[in-house]
């Protein structure tokens, strides 16, 4: 006999056609029940098709990448886990600040110039020479230091705890708990910190300055005297 699908030949004893797989009418009427369904992923598979056996050639599903392997900050606080400002921004932060407080005072120290303008002779040669007066001088350096004063405290000890430079990278000062701000008192202590160093020869406040690279913490002298620290904002 011949099967009803293909036309290959097949015994009236097959129950599935050997070319294509399909159930053999006659052996199914002759029983009187439906012929079984073939095993899975053999024969039975449309022509044109191909049946993937089960459990082969199954791409595992995706799986969700690890918890922070993706934008995770490089330094975090091992007190507090709030991520910690990386001493480079730490420093250009520094540099916009000084340009921040320089140029008005550059231009201060102009005007003050012609202001309290004097001129000396010099009694050996005759000739004369052009400068600022004592007073002027000494009236400059305390508005320098108060402009200072001025900008870090409110900046740094304000609720954003964010100077220009701060704002420009990204970082800001935070109580060392890792949230809130720290105050204008310790900001000031912050600031008298890094004053106090500076004068004594500007080796310490260099050394001050540099400290967050080997700190725990990311910490400068200047931010345990004031129990802050600089966090990352972005």
């Amino acid at each position: 006999m011949k099967c009803a699908q293909c036309g290959a030949e097949v015994a009236e004893s097959d129950t599935f056609c050997g070319s294509c797989g399909s159930p053999v009418a006659a052996a199914a009427g002759a029983a009187g029940t439906p012929p079984p369904p073939p095993p899975p992923g053999q024969y039975g598979t449309p022509p044109g098709q191909f049946a993937t056996p089960p459990g082969q050639y199954q791409m595992p599903p995706p799986t969700a990448p690890p918890a922070g392997a993706y934008g995770a900050p490089r330094f975090t606080d091992p007190a507090t886990g709030a991520p910690l400002a990386e001493w480079w921004q730490r420093a250009v932060a520094a540099i916009i600040d000084y340009f921040v407080l320089a140029i008005p005072s550059l231009v201060l120290y102009f005007i003050l110039g012609a202001v309290f303008q004097t001129t000396t002779v010099n009694p050996y040669t005759g000739g004369t020479s052009v400068g600022i007066a004592l007073g002027g001088l000494l009236f400059l350096i305390l508005l320098v230091i108060a402009a200072q004063i001025g900008y870090y405290v409110y900046f740094n000890g304000g609720e954003k705890g964010q100077t220009v430079g701060k704002m420009a990278m990204g970082i800001a000062t935070r109580d060392e708990s890792g949230t809130g701000p720290i105050g204008y008192g310790r900001a000031a202590q912050r600031w008298g910190t890094i004053f106090v160093l500076t004068i004594l020869c500007y080796i310490p406040v260099i050394i001050d300055y540099l400290s967050p690279l080997w700190d725990t913490r990311r910490q400068a002298w200047h931010d345990k005297a004031a129990h802050s620290v600089v966090v990352t904002t972005k």
